[in-house]
């Protein structure tokens, strides 16, 4: 899915960025803090609707504007796909596939298809589970846009659930077992539907790691994925 061109205005410290793109592999040189990384970060809100640094929407946009502007050209499937969405500094934003406006995050995915590796990547070999949790949901969404409300619902659960928690203080009065146990339910059963489908994604994945690991080890191990 070559991108062929992207618009970029008041996008971090981007004001405002025309690239077309060739063939082949490109390479983005620049000074240090002149934007590159944005440039990537801009790319990758098209492929994913967030951030891989993790910030919130009113973070990406340059301090002093109402609005970011992004446009991608993207080739694929034998068509030319415009991608465009508008992010807020304070409201809603606004997506737009081929001039047609989108409402839901799952109508944007699917089109550009990004891989971000960087310092922070390290955490998943390095770090504990909730990293690598969060890694297999943003190939399950990438792969299949159709999780993308799975994911949502499971964090909005989790976030009712704790401030309950926080509210009630640690006084477990009926009112708070009450609601408690309906996020309980809740939370069980979405929790197990993407729990499902993290198993089927890592089976998928079991032998593209065993051929990466043939090629990176001595063959004397096998690769494994539970």
């Amino acid at each position: 899915m070559p991108v062929r061109r992207i618009s970029i205005v008041d996008f971090r410290n981007l004001v405002g960025v025309d690239l077309e793109f060739g063939d082949g592999r490109i390479a983005v040189i620049g000074d240090n803090a002149q934007g590159k990384t944005n440039l990537m970060e801009a790319l990758a809100w098209l492929a994913t609707a967030s951030s891989f640094r993790g910030d919130p929407t009113g973070a990406l946009v340059r301090e002093g504007a109402e609005q970011a502007i992004l446009r991608a050209e993207v080739e694929g499937g034998g068509r030319t796909t415009l991608l465009e969405v508008e992010l807020a500094a304070v409201g809603r934003n606004r997506m737009q596939v081929n001039r047609n406006r989108v409402s839901r995050v799952r109508d944007l995915l699917g089109h550009l298809v990004t891989t971000v590796f960087g310092p922070d990547d390290l955490a998943l070999v390095k770090g504990g589970p909730v990293g690598r949790r969060r890694y297999l949901d943003d190939l399950l969404v990438a792969s299949h846009p159709r999780h993308h409300g799975l994911v949502t619902d499971l964090e909005r659960i989790l976030r009712q659930r704790n401030t309950l928690l926080r509210q009630a203080g640690g006084r477990m009065t009926p009112d708070v077992e009450s609601t408690l146990d309906v996020w309980d339910d809740k939370l069980t059963g979405v929790g197990d539907e993407l729990g499902q489908a993290r198993r089927d994604l890592v089976v998928l994945l079991r032998p593209e790691v065993a051929d990466i690991l043939d090629v990176l080890g001595d063959g004397t191990r096998p690769a494994t994925m539970e």
